[in-house]
């Protein structure tokens, strides 16, 4: 497929989002949020959607206020595959397009392989990989039927890539979506649609302060865990977002298929 040359453009026309919708899994916090945040900034139209009301409530309300911006919210399960499809149908007769898919929402706990249930790697696979897998292909299909390209962005993990202490459900997951993104980029490259996936380390989210630092034995494991990370500290929600943000943009244009890692230098170990 050839592709305009846009090599006379401005960095700022690059990340200009200000004629795209963009949708935002997982977006009532965390990561989703601060994502929303960046692409309202860069003029997107924002779609937050997220099975927490309330804080959907709140985040749009957020961004409403403080961007010049169309900001739109709808309560979704992503493990539902019917209310995804009827969602982006819905997102779609509000907007008229959808240009850019970010795949953020999941689950991380944490369990000892040997006491994991069916039904909490039944669970977690619904929404980390099940639920992932049919939004791009949804979004995928109405990109294609509207002749447009697109862009979409797996959010997956550093254990998509190698394995966690505590995590093979989750481990499991993050590698077969790592390669879902493979396979869709190779698949819908002839249309213009470009996939990526972004692999965060350690974040400091409201679901980590929750789930680890709430306790004496999740605190030793969050200080043993940075350890392990050369640049000494967790990340922050908005440095994933900003990568989000290029991953989307014309900045990286020519890239597709591949896994922008963000681990302060985790995986070099």
């Amino acid at each position: 497929m050839k592709t305009p040359d846009i090599t006379e453009l401005s960095l700022a026309e690059m990340i200009d989002f200000r004629e795209k919708v963009a949708v935002i899994t997982g977006a009532a916090n965390g990561i989703g949020l601060a994502c929303a945040r960046r692409f309202a900034e860069a003029g997107a139209t924002v779609v937050l959607l997220d099975i927490d009301e309330s804080g959907l409530v709140m985040a749009a309300q957020e961004l409403r206020d403080r961007f010049a911006t169309t900001v739109e919210s709808h309560r979704l399960d992503m493990a539902d595959s019917d209310a995804v499809k009827s969602t982006m149908a819905t997102i779609t007769a509000q907007t008229g397009r959808i240009d850019v898919w970010v795949n953020n929402a999941g689950i991380f706990p944490i369990i000892d392989t040997l006491d994991l249930t069916d039904e909490e790697y039944d669970r977690l696979h619904a929404l980390n990989q099940r639920g992932m897998f049919l939004a791009a292909r949804t979004v995928a299909q109405q990109m294609v039927d509207a002749g447009r390209p697109g862009v979409i962005v797996n959010m997956v993990s550093v254990s998509g890539l190698v394995a966690a202490t505590n995590s093979a459900h989750y481990v499991a997951a993050k590698h077969a979506i790592v390669g879902a993104t493979k396979a869709f980029a190779r698949d819908l490259a002839p249309h213009g649609i470009r996939v990526l996936a972004i692999a965060p380390t350690l974040i400091e989210t409201p679901g980590v302060r929750t789930g680890l630092a709430g306790s004496e034995e999740g605190r030793a494991a969050l200080d043993a865990y940075l350890t392990r990370i050369p640049l000494g500290r967790a990340g922050v929600a908005d440095e994933v977002a900003r990568v989000a943000v290029f991953a989307a943009s014309g900045l990286a244009g020519f890239m597709t298929g591949t896994t922008l890692v963000v681990d302060g230098g985790e995986l070099v170990l």
